[in-house]
């Protein structure tokens, strides 16, 4: 699994740049954590030239570093073996 870390296109709001990656040709899927810089993790699940996509201050990162981001939102977060960070499990009543 690639890890990417970019920042949201109006600060901790709006959009991120999984349109223009699709355009590219790769594939992303956005986590579900934004921090309070706007900053967010995807995952890059299909190749994609990330070049120009500096607008979105994004960045390439290792594993460790998109668990670091999720723990502060979630201390119990973990890899999955699929490469995907857990979330907390949805309260079931």
């Amino acid at each position: 699994m690639r890890y990417l870390k970019w920042r949201l296109s109006q600060g901790i709001w709006e959009y991120g740049p999984e349109q223009a990656i699709a355009e590219s040709g790769g594939r992303v899927e956005a986590g579900a954590y934004v921090d309070n810089d706007g900053y967010r993790i995807g995952y890059l699940t299909d190749p994609a030239d990330l070049d120009d996509l500096a607008d979105y201050d994004l960045s390439e990162i290792t594993e460790a570093e998109a668990l670091t981001f999720y723990q502060q939102f979630y201390a119990d977060a973990a890899v999955m073996v699929d490469g995907y960070i857990s979330t907390p499990p949805l309260l079931v009543e």
